[in-house]
């Protein structure tokens, strides 16, 4: 997501971008035709089912190096520190275009860095990372020499911006994304029971699928809630607008995440956010005032909160209008893309 929505800017004003990979499928990838309209070149070897032998990606690097000795890019960046990103460090020529990366995770709390990225972090030009929390635990986790910078994401635009508008008398609640263990399903189910139990017409809908779902299904139906509870399954990002239409408030209950992007889908489209104190939550959702942030796995405070927005329609309209208003002034793509073009200047890029 990060690395289309920064190429697709950045053919906007002109660049010429080329993609490499070690793992591309471009029959399955929901990226595919965007990548194609905006003309960018995908490089990849083209065999992913060798991904646990790290094939792919030796292929990928091998290539990528020999290309930046043709075409001589005048920067290079990295969307993430997987194990492609490490072992083109790890080849890095002296001579090369100034490299950049940006770290998605929270480096104090994500276990799944590949180990040779400690050895090769020091090799990169700067390193960039969603925010602060994150460039304190980078800063302390890698002991890099090289500069640490917060460039806040973006997502992608709506293709309609659609205001919460009135707030009916049943209030819909909304989690979105995969169901996974950290995403916090069985807290949202739980801490929605207590809101019923206060007497609030409400609705909980989850958007998403994984493995989870079971069990998230199963804990409503233990609860006796499972005619307030709704899952629709799995869904692609051209359906957000329609999706995010259905509810009035976003929650995000996670356990774990480096940003929490889906903050940024449901304030684009006007819809105000609680969450877990995860990621950048408390900086964009409290000092924004577009949402409500509660400590995580805490199942009292997310029902408190929950509470709160359904018994407070002024409220949640204003918070409502402060995240649509934040997202078209702080987290286009656009706004995105001219701070990495800054950062990648201020360090070392010809630009």
């Amino acid at each position: 997501m990060l690395a289309m929505l920064v190429a697709s800017s950045l053919r906007k004003l002109a660049w010429e971008v080329t993609i490499h990979t070690g793992l591309y499928t471009r029959k399955r990838s929901a990226w595919a035709a965007l990548l194609k309209a905006h003309g960018i070149k995908v490089h990849h070897p083209g065999f992913w089912f060798l991904n646990r032998f790290y094939l792919p990606y030796r292929v990928a690097v091998r290539r990528f190096w020999s290309w930046c000795k043709k075409h001589q890019p005048d920067v290079i960046w990295s969307p993430s520190n997987d194990m492609l990103t490490c072992l083109a460090l790890k080849e890095r020529p002296l001579s090369s275009a100034p490299f950049f990366v940006h770290d998605p995770s929270e480096a104090a709390n994500c276990p799944n860095y590949p180990d040779l990225w400690y050895q090769v972090c020091n090799r990169i030009s700067a390193l960039s990372v969603h925010g602060e929390k994150q460039r304190v635990g980078a800063v302390t986790e890698y002991n890099l020499t090289c500069p640490v910078e917060v460039i806040y994401p973006a997502s992608s635009r709506p293709v309609q911006f659609s205001g919460l508008g009135e707030v009916e008398t049943k209030i819909r609640f909304g989690q979105f994304g995969r169901m996974f263990s950290m995403k916090g399903t069985l807290f949202a189910v739980a801490a929605f029971a207590q809101v019923l139990s206060r007497g609030i017409d409400a609705q909980l809908h989850f958007f998403g699928d994984g493995p989870f779902r079971a069990a998230t299904q199963e804990l409503a139906s233990s609860l006796g809630i499972q005619d307030r509870v709704f899952m629709h399954g799995s869904y692609v990002h051209t359906d957000l607008d329609r999706l995010v239409s259905t509810i009035d408030v976003g929650i995000m209950p996670s356990i774990y995440e480096g940003f929490g992007l889906v903050m940024l889908e449901l304030m684009s489209r006007g819809r105000p956010v609680i969450a877990s104190d995860v990621g950048s939550s408390r900086e964009v959702l409290e000092k924004l005032d577009a949402g409500l942030v509660v400590p995580r796995a805490d199942t009292a405070a997310l029902a408190e909160a929950m509470h709160i927005m359904a018994t407070n329609p002024g409220r949640l309209r204003e918070m409502g209008a402060n995240a649509e208003a934040a997202w078209k002034i702080h987290f286009t793509p656009e706004a995105m893309t001219e701070r990495y073009i800054s950062f990648w200047k201020h360090h070392g890029a010809n630009l």
